[in-house]
């Protein structure tokens, strides 16, 4: 008989059932094909995903946009712009020390406008003359537009009107007025010219203005507008400097090139002053080290978890073959995934990053029951051909349905409007349906490939477990009572107990 002999022509009863046969006849009948299409579907699938998907790194993409909240927070921040800065902090005793380091540091940051914006360390009271006014209080103004009403045919040229003839008129007219309190001050301005005339008459180098200044400022702050006053704690023994970093916000590093280089900045700063201790915070810095750890954490746990799915393969099918045609079948399905997460959605967020592991931890589940099936199909005499049309036969339905439940628990996570996880919950419903279907095409023709020589007898034999099983049917209750006993003790771990109640750990 032909490992390759086709198997009855009797159609098995169920759509589903007829539908998985026909769909393994074809990828079996054509294996090369199939396999070439699958590779071509694969290079696309992560040219795509490299070209066109884009990771967002800020908290607020885990967020609907169109929550009410959320939108009130969006159009604060288009009229304010947001607070996410840089937060350089130099410590050290000394505060003469932190300013001459905020000084390298800021002037160092404000030569790299392409990458720093708004640095500020220090602030500098004459910097504000020309936004002044809106110091003042009203009452000051007011006195203000007076004073200038008065000069006003001066300004509009009436230099006539500065003259002695002029001003000993206007003081004249201002005398005859019935205020009393009128009167005082025009005495005051009359004293204040003549006394101006008296020390010009007396030394013409030195002209000392007779005119009352246009808006009086408190003395102490004209003497606090030549002071700089920088950015530091009560104690002195802390400074700290601010700057909003430039970035492209659609890409995965997000603020991280820029955050890197203030970090080597700082470093190198840092070993220039050994009394001095500088650090960095603020929200784009959290975001980005959150970021980057969801980076390498998932990456380390998908490779963890793929080579532990694969020592346990090795392991339940005693041999390397088969195990690969799983691992080979889960990667297919991973890029697949990959490819889909780009086209439906375009964007990872720091939650939907980690769907990779729970792709390799379910979608692997397809494979382990298709294999374990064929083999014992196998090992009952039956052809290849038959075996695997046999198995989608009769697995078949039971992956498709696990598949669709497992599917739509993901998907019902859509429902939520924390984006963060409703775009989790499609990625990984989509990702699930995906790697059920790679099942039914590659793992066949692989298989064809692999067992098309090989006997029944040198095929593996899965680990039953038999001896595991035999001893969980003699000791029913043993085994219940342990189990029960370590479920309540992590149950235990995790509640705190406190006066209003437990507290979840």
């Amino acid at each position: 008989m032909s490992l390759l002999m086709p198997p009855s022509n009797q159609e098995p009863p169920g759509w589903m059932r007829s539908g998985l046969r026909r769909l393994t006849i074809s990828v079996m009948r054509q294996p090369k094909l199939t396999l070439g299409l699958v590779l071509f579907s694969v290079l696309v699938s992560v040219g795509v995903t490299a070209g066109f998907l884009k990771f967002k790194t800020e908290r607020s993409d885990l967020i609907d946009p169109s929550t009410p909240f959320h939108q009130r927070w969006l159009n604060y921040t288009e009229s304010f712009g947001d607070s996410s800065d840089l937060v350089v902090v130099v410590e050290g005793r000394n505060p003469n020390r932190i300013k001459q380091v905020l000084d390298e540091l800021g002037q160092r940051l404000e030569s790299q406008p392409e990458q720093f914006a708004n640095v500020l360390y220090k602030v500098e009271p004459g910097r504000l003359q020309e936004k002044g006014l809106y110091y003042l209080r009203p009452d000051q103004l007011t006195t203000g537009l007076e004073r200038l009403e008065e000069i006003r045919p001066a300004l509009e040229g009436n230099w006539q009107y500065l003259g002695v003839e002029g001003l000993l008129g206007g003081f004249s007219q201002k005398l005859n007025s019935t205020d009393p309190q009128d009167q005082l001050q025009t005495l005051t301005e009359l004293h204040q010219f003549l006394n101006s005339l008296d020390h010009y008459l007396a030394n013409n180098q030195d002209y000392r203005s007779p005119w009352p200044e246009v808006i009086e400022i408190d003395p102490l702050r004209k003497q606090q507008a030549n002071q700089i006053t920088y950015l530091l704690n009560e104690n002195g023994t802390m400074g700290f400097l601010k700057a909003k970093p430039v970035y492209a916000r659609d890409g995965f590093e997000g603020a991280a090139p820029v955050i890197d280089a203030l970090r080597e900045l700082i470093a190198k700063v840092d070993r220039e002053h050994s009394d001095i201790s500088i650090g960095l915070t603020g929200i784009p810095v959290l975001e980005s080290d959150e970021m980057r750890r969801s980076q390498s954490d998932m990456i380390v746990a998908s490779v963890i978890s793929f080579l532990g799915v694969g020592l346990l393969l090795l392991l339940g099918f005693r041999g390397m073959r088969h195990p690969l045609i799983a691992l080979g079948m889960l990667l297919v399905g991973l890029a697949w995934s990959f490819g889909y997460t780009t086209l439906a959605i375009g964007h990872l967020n720091i939650l939907s990053v980690s769907f990779a592991v729970i792709l390799i931890g379910l979608g692997i589940d397809f494979g382990i029951h298709f294999l374990s099936r064929y083999l014992q199909y196998r090992h009952e005499k039956r052809p290849l051909f038959s075996s695997l049309v046999r198995t989608s036969e009769s697995v078949g339905p039971g992956i498709i349905t696990a598949a669709l439940t497992t599917a739509l628990a993901f998907a019902c996570a859509t429902f939520t409007p924390f984006l963060g996880i409703a775009e989790l919950g499609l990625i990984a419903a989509g990702g699930i349906l995906l790697c059920a279907l790679v099942t039914f095409i590659v793992i066949p023709p692989l298989i064809a490939f692999s067992d098309l020589k090989l006997p029944e007898r040198r095929l593996p034999s899965p680990y039953s477990a038999r001896s595991l099983r035999y001893f969980l049917t003699r000791h029913p209750i043993p085994i219940a009572i342990l189990s029960l006993s370590i479920i309540t003790g992590v149950g235990v771990k995790a509640f705190t107990p406190q006066e209003e109640g437990l507290k979840l750990n």
